[in-house]
């Protein structure tokens, strides 16, 4: 693949604590607990090509619009899991980008369209021609992980919690994170081999 040709869309949560223990105790106050999702764009070199922190009400199709804004580079495939199924999605990404590829799968229940010549009906065919896993690796669906992989990378490098209480500095915070965790990424990635 060439190098910018793919765009791989995820979101996790990141919790947000309210008042401290102390403060809860002494006011009798409960423990407020909420959380924010983190919704990032990868390419095929681990790098994170957009990030958006939204409120847990923010699907992950609603989000799709505003990572794609921030993607400058053009992208031959775009991939998300099941998530993501939906003409909302299919339609931000080919406004964006024309002649993109994308790669989601449909639900096991999904029915071809009423024209049966889009992407996603394709999708459907192939699945019910030759089963999920061989659609999988026909589409490179596989590469999905590398998404996975740069979630875990920035939960484990920068923590699965928010500091700050306020959305915006939330929001810097992640930015901030991501720009700390592509620059990791360009001074090397660990390469495993089996033994």
């Amino acid at each position: 693949m060439e190098p910018g040709s793919l765009v791989i869309v995820d979101s996790t949560g990141l919790k947000v604590y309210g008042k401290d223990e102390w403060h809860q105790e002494k006011h009798d106050v409960p423990a407020r607990r909420t959380w924010r999702k983190l919704h990032l764009a990868i390419d095929e070199h681990h790098q994170v090509l957009a990030c958006e922190l939204t409120t847990p009400e923010v699907g992950d199709p609603s989000a799709v619009a505003d990572l794609l804004t921030q993607i400058v580079t053009p992208f031959e495939t775009f991939i998300g899991d099941g998530a993501y199924d939906g003409e909302p999605v299919s339609r931000a990404v080919l406004d964006h980008q024309p002649h993109a590829q994308v790669v989601i799968p449909p639900h096991k229940t999904a029915v071809l369209s009423g024209a049966g010549d889009t992407q996603r009906d394709h999708h459907i065919e192939v699945i019910a021609q030759h089963g999920r896993l061989a659609w999988q690796r026909i589409t490179g669906y596989n590469l999905r992980n590398y998404a996975e992989l740069a979630m875990q990378r920035y939960k484990r490098i920068f923590g699965n919690t928010m500091k700050a209480r306020a959305l915006p500095q939330q929001k810097t915070k992640a930015w901030i994170s991501v720009s700390a965790l592509n620059r990791m990424t360009n001074l090397g990635m660990l390469v495993s081999v089996n033994v």
